[in-house]
């Protein structure tokens, strides 16, 4: 495939899918966060357990009817949701790599990885993305990336990675610039074949800008990133202010009393905790029953 084939399917896919066209209109008092209360964390985890069950990956089900993990009780793990009103339709998870504990997607990619992390870059890996039903045409993935991305440069993020199906590889190298960075395996966590793809964020800017600057404004995922004074990180910061708290990330996202509820979810997760783990964790939660 030729360039300006590239450069054709990528303005043929974004005008058809109006993927940057507004439609928070039709939402009930919307709301672009970071999950920061116990029942905007607890609606997210179950959208996408629910999410993740109608789509055929999750093998047990469970009455808790919530996906949880260790990574969940991390302070620094960010849960970006899109509400209407009091209700969370959509979320993405941000998980920022850790000695300690590493990403999820270490299970099958960690020798992939592992160049990254000699080279001391600052890895992130995004996961549960989900919509509800109703809401998938109303472009809320595209307002949670917009806010993740803000974030991850706020944070001085190195690397986006992420697992996806290999049927969705060539919409996330096409439009939002991924590389493939793994080779296609089968992921035993969601019983469905994955292909870890990296975003590099240290010149992430100037290739959406090389690839969009001619693009109308509507297509225009170099604007949509950066639609504001310049780039500098105060600039991020001033951007997310009102969409969530900035404090310093040595702080826990969860109250005691919803992380303890929480851990019944996944209780196996957490029994297998080295105890290296769960003294971090006790750190932050010191009354958990772990």
């Amino acid at each position: 495939m030729t360039l300006s084939d590239i450069e054709r399917r990528r303005t043929v896919r974004l005008k058809r899918s109006a993927l940057l066209t507004s439609k928070l209109d039709e939402i009930d008092r919307p709301a672009i966060k970071i999950a920061e209360t116990p029942e905007e964390y607890e609606q997210a985890l179950a959208l996408v357990y629910q999410e993740y069950v109608q789509s055929g990956y999750v093998a047990n089900p469970t009455p808790e009817g919530k996906i949880f993990s260790v990574y969940n009780l991390l302070p620094e793990t960010a849960v970006f949701v899109a509400k209407s009103y009091l209700t969370v339709i959509s979320t993405l998870t941000q998980i920022f790599d850790s000695e300690l504990f590493g990403l999820p997607m270490d299970s099958i990619y960690r020798e992939e990885l592992r160049g990254l992390r000699e080279e001391g870059r600052k890895i992130v890996e995004l996961g549960a993305l989900a919509t509800k039903k109703d809401f998938r045409w109303q472009n809320l993935f595209m307002y949670l990336c917009q806010i993740m991305y803000w974030y991850a440069q706020y944070k001085k993020v190195n690397d986006l990675c992420i697992t996806i199906n290999p049927k969705h590889v060539r919409f996330y190298k096409t439009i939002f610039l991924f590389e493939e960075y793994g080779p296609e395996k089968q992921y035993p966590k969601v019983g469905a074949p994955a292909v870890l793809l990296r975003l590099n964020m240290d010149d992430i800017e100037h290739k959406l800008k090389r690839v969009y600057s001619d693009f109308d404004f509507d297509c225009n995922l170099y604007k949509y990133f950066h639609r504001m004074n310049g780039n500098k990180q105060e600039n991020y910061e001033e951007a997310l202010k009102g969409r969530m708290s900035l404090s310093e990330h040595d702080q826990p996202r969860l109250d005691s009393t919803t992380a303890q509820k929480l851990i019944h979810v996944n209780q196996v997760v957490l029994q297998n905790l080295s105890p290296a783990q769960k003294s971090f964790i006790l750190k932050y939660y010191p009354d958990l029953q772990l």
